[in-house]
Formats: structure tokens, sequence, C-alpha cells
């Protein structure tokens, strides 16, 4: 996220959009009856027509009091809907608009107050951008599911192309070589676009390691490839082989730092805690909030929708957890971990001691 111009105590922010994290942090930051001010597309009824319903797109910079927010992360889009406060005179104050902010949009946000954890997400947002991050690749015979692990979640690509049986062994083999450069070809494309850091290639079978050869031997077709491999040797495949990656012992100081990792082996964490009966997990909100009480939360995670729907409790959850030194932490409700927290209630903490 690019802040462009700011200033905290009239509550205004100038902000433009340079990725797709950007988006999932604004979905957190912008809330209800914020002013969003911003160039957008809105259909009028043509000037020089007063009495057919013909209407024309024009551009116009309006002022939206925000009503909904709706994060489409598979189009790269952010949804506000509200209404118009402030336009030209060609468009109806009053009216319902949607904006649609993507990737390299800039929008003015206007807060009676910018709380803490607003400003919080907002230093994590400038920073995530230059951040490296990781890519999975899960190979099987014919298939290959590769994971961007992101701040805030996992984007998944999958290839699949039917190579024949162990007869055809000419027709065969020329279909494993391009079933290799179109799995080689996506990784260059994302690394073009990305900053990734490692390569984790995995896989159950000799597929990963057949891989891993081709790609050494066509160095100069991808050389960017081969120097950020690592192997990794899992018994699974797909989206469930990119999960057992990452709470892999021996490669997770290499992924930690990126969110959706840390997010899934914190929550990995409360469930050990919980299954053992240690006392050292809780979940619920009372749970968490007693537990609050006396200072024993060392790290709270809370589901991002589960934050939005009971923002003033959670605003004065937050300022007891700080101020005992405690840590909390939002976690999307799309992700993996965000499901299997959900499945807690939406919150859950690790405790100092015991509180039962």
């Amino acid at each position: 996220m690019k802040i462009l111009s700011r200033s905290i105590r009239r509550g205004i922010m100038r902000l433009r959009v340079e990725n797709l994290d950007d988006l999932w942090y604004l979905s957190n930051i912008i809330h209800k009856n914020d002013l969003i001010r911003t160039r957008t597309e809105r259909r009028i009824r043509a000037k020089d027509d007063t009495t057919s319903k013909k209407s024309e797109r024009i551009w116009v910079n309006i002022s939206l009091r925000v009503k909904k927010l709706e994060f489409k992360s598979d189009y790269s889009l952010l949804r506000i809907s509200g209404i118009i406060e402030n336009a030209p005179e060609e468009v109806a104050l009053g009216s319902h608009h949607t904006l649609n902010i993507g990737i390299n949009s800039s929008l003015t946000i206007i807060k009676d107050r910018w709380s803490k954890f607003d400003l919080e997400y907002l230093r994590e947002s400038e920073k995530a951008s230059l951040r490296p991050k990781i890519l999975i690749v899960v190979v099987d015979f014919g298939e290959a599911t590769i994971g961007l692990v992101r701040e805030s979640r996992i984007d998944y690509f999958e290839i699949s192309k039917h190579i024949g049986g162990k007869y055809d062994t000419e027709g065969r083999e020329r279909r494993r070589i391009e079933f290799y450069h179109d799995v080689c070809k996506l990784i260059s494309e994302i690394l073009k676009r990305e900053n990734i850091s490692i390569i984790i290639l995995a896989g159950a079978g000799f597929e990963k390691n057949n891989l891993h050869k081709f790609i050494s031997e066509n160095s100069d077709n991808y050389p960017d490839l081969n120097k950020k491999i690592i192997i990794e040797n899992i018994g699974s495949s797909g989206r469930t082989g990119i999960s057992e990656v990452m709470r892999r012992p021996r490669i997770k100081d290499a992924i930690l730092e990126i969110e959706a990792s840390r997010d899934l082996y914190l929550v990995n964490r409360i469930l050990e805690e919980i299954a053992k009966d240690s006392g050292l997990a809780v979940y619920s909100l009372r749970d968490v909030e007693e537990s609050a009480s006396i200072g024993a939360i060392e790290i709270a995670l809370i589901n991002s929708n589960f934050f939005r729907e009971n923002r003033e409790r959670i605003d004065r959850l937050l300022n007891i957890i700080r101020g005992s030194g405690g840590r909390i932490h939002i976690v999307n409700y799309e992700s993996d971990a965000g499901k299997q927290l959900n499945s807690l209630g939406g919150i859950a903490a690790l405790l100092r001691f015991r509180v039962k």
C-alpha cells in the first residue's frame, strides 16, 4: 500500500492500491459509515435526451458513505457499496453506487476516528508489499497444484494434462515434456510479477525429482527457477499436499514470516493444546475475555469476519490484552487457518498459564 497523503487529526488518509494483498487490508481498514472519495464510472441519462431512457457512462469524482464491503479475491476487486453524498450536478445525491477498487486504484478514506487497529493494519500493509513470498509446487503424474503463499491467504493454480499409458512410449514422453514446460512457464510468469524467495517442489513420488531434473537441464529457458528450489517429499497431492508442506518442521522457519503460514501454525498450536486438555488454550469470546481480564493471554487469534461483526466488544478486548503485554492477530476468514478458527467460534487464544 502506498500512502499518498495523511492527516490523522482530520481523519483523512489518501492511498494507492499496489497489489492484491492491499485489497484485503483495505477490506479490514474500511468500515461501515466511513466516507470514501475516489473517481468512478457512473451511468447517467444523456444530457441531450430528456424523454427517453437512453444513458451514457461517464467518469466522475464522488464521495460515498460506506454501507457494505465485499472482497473479491478471484477478480482482484474490493466492492464498496453505499450512498453518494457528494458528486457533480449530473449525479443524484443520495443515490446508491458501488465502487470497484482494484490494483492501482487511488482513494481517500475519511473516518471520524482512526483506531489503533486501523493504523496497525495500514502499517502492516506498507511493510507487506516488500516481503518475499513462498511458492509451493505439488506435482504428480500429469497434475500440478501451485500455491502462492501470500500475506493473507494462498492463491492456487492448477495444471492437468493427460500423459497417456505405458504402451504409448513415444507419445507419452512427448506429453510429459509438454506438461513440464507448462508448469515451468506458469512458475516463470508468477516469478515475473511476485517477489518469490523460495520455490518448494514437493510430491509423493518421483515426479518432483523428474521435474527438478528437467528444470536443471533447461536452465537456459528457465534461468530463475533452479536456484530457488527446495525439494520436499510428502504423502499427499493437490491442495492437501500444500497444507502438508506448510506444516513441515524442516521448512517452517523459512516460511513462518509469511502470514498465511504463521496463521496455520498458531491455529494448529491452539488445537494441539485443546486436544491435550492442557488448559493453555481457550476459545469462545466469553472464555477469551475471562482469560484477558487476569492477564493470561499470550496471543489471541480473531477471524476477520468475527472482528467486523463484534467490533466494539473486540476493540475493548484488544485494549485489555495489549495492556497486559499480550498479542493479537487477525486471521483472514477465507484462509485455511480462518476456516479452522471459525470452527472454534471465530476467536481463540494461547495462554501464559492455566486459568481453570
